[in-house]
């Protein structure tokens, strides 16, 4: 039997199933939020992505901010990489993860050392430096963890030498940089892990002195058993979604994602519905549906509320869009925009830029969704934007002159 969903009720699934489904309730103090509210987030969403982009600060910082308020983001290290609940590795694009689910990964970390673009950089570095992959991983086994800037020989590459440059630089391994790309390489075989970062250069070790014992330890599933994994887990953090939205999660293959969710419906674990106003067919994770949900935070643009466009697309008639990599001129909200989230909607979006040296969060465009109520929204994100440069350690907010809420905003951040 396929049940029938409305779109308001599967708006309110998705929240609760990625906790935003009311503002983050801790307390003022970011101190009072401890390791394992850090680790309950982690193991809810499955993966938070990681980005370079520090305009603002870190997209996995922000991430959580947004389901917990104030809190110190040594806490989400402190997790992954020094109590090791978590670990780094290919989930939604580079991300991290609670570390239960690394032997489900086991079978992409396979795919990625058998992949004929690895094989033929390995084959390329040997007949040109017979032994350095071997010393390379002798290295890291010596002095790790080791950042690619820590190797004693860096195997950089005479750009002026290469024959046919378009080819070389469309391989999925070429960077320059054989040591680079070797540890990239390893780390994405699983023949090496991440124990940390040096401000965002990852850091390099073996994965015994990474992972605890019994995660390495524990049976390799077979890949029907790890996909199964990985689509539970990413129907956990969806609560209603098409195939695609499944697939795009862990990024699993379409074929076989659809084939693990027949699986799974078929063993009862999961419900096949029809959502209003969506074509495809979804399914349902086994969790209540909401009477309402009173949500209200800033998302970051790599939130995993937002990752599948068309989904957001679906559920909530917001356009999400990354402008980082447009040209100035042609940007139609900003470079970092933050979408803010009210009620059941997303009602605002936000250009934002932490001025560190001045003190200031600054707003160079505030922008209102067709439908929404200024009247509501001002001031909500007038609020949230104040707790933001609280967090932040900035001591005011200071708004340009771009779209349509950057007037009532101004007003709104003057008159408290």
């Amino acid at each position: 039997m396929t049940e029938e969903l409305s779109l308001a009720q599967a708006r309110r699934v998705a929240l609760r199933a990625q906790l935003l489904d009311r503002p983050p309730s801790g307390p003022a103090t970011a101190g009072a939020v401890t390791a394992a509210r850090v680790r309950s987030v982690l193991r809810a969403l499955g993966a938070v992505q990681l980005d370079a982009v520090n305009v603002l600060v870190r997209s996995h910082y922000l991430t959580l901010y947004s389901r917990l308020g104030p809190y110190d983001p040594a806490l989400l290290d402190d997790v992954v990489y020094r109590r090791r609940q978590g670990f780094e590795y290919w989930g939604h694009a580079a991300s991290l993860l609670p570390v239960e689910l690394q032997p489900a990964l086991r079978w992409r970390m396979t795919r990625r050392a058998e992949h004929a673009s690895w094989q033929r950089f390995r084959d390329r570095v040997e007949r040109e430096r017979p032994g350095y992959l071997a010393a390379l991983e002798a290295e890291v086994a010596a002095r790790g963890p080791l950042a690619y800037t820590d190797l004693a020989d860096k195997a950089q590459r005479d750009r002026s030498a290469l024959g046919d440059k378009y080819t070389d630089s469309t391989l999925l391994w070429y960077r320059w940089s054989d040591g680079k790309s070797a540890l990239e390489g390893l780390f994405d075989a699983g023949e090496l892990a991440a124990a940390g970062r040096r401000g965002f250069e990852r850091l390099y070790d073996l994965p015994a002195r990474v992972l605890p014992t019994p995660v390495l330890s524990a049976p390799t599933p077979s890949l029907e058993d790890g996909q199964r994994e990985l689509v539970r887990r990413a129907m956990a953090g969806l609560g209603v979604a098409t195939a695609r939205d499944v697939a795009d999660y862990f990024r699993t293959p379409g074929v076989e994602t659809r084939a693990r969710l027949r699986e799974l419906v078929a063993s009862g674990e999961l419900t096949p519905v029809r959502v209003e106003g969506w074509t495809d067919p979804a399914w349902l994770a086994p969790v209540p549906i909401p009477r309402s949900v009173d949500a209200r935070a800033l998302l970051s643009p790599f939130d995993s509320l937002l990752w599948e466009r068309s989904r957001v697309q679906r559920l909530f008639g917001f356009r999400h869009s990354f402008e980082l990599y447009v040209k100035p001129e042609k940007r139609e909200f900003g470079y970092f925009v933050l979408p803010f989230l009210l009620g059941e909607a997303l009602v605002a979006r936000v250009d934002v830029k932490a001025d560190r040296s001045a003190g200031r969060l600054l707003v160079p465009g505030a922008f209102a969704e067709s439908g929404a109520d200024p009247g509501l929204a001002v001031p909500a994100l007038a609020d949230e934007l104040r707790r933001l440069a609280g967090w932040l350690g900035l001591d005011a907010v200071e708004v340009g002159l771009r779209g349509s809420l950057a007037e009532p905003l101004r007003r709104a951040l003057r008159s408290s």
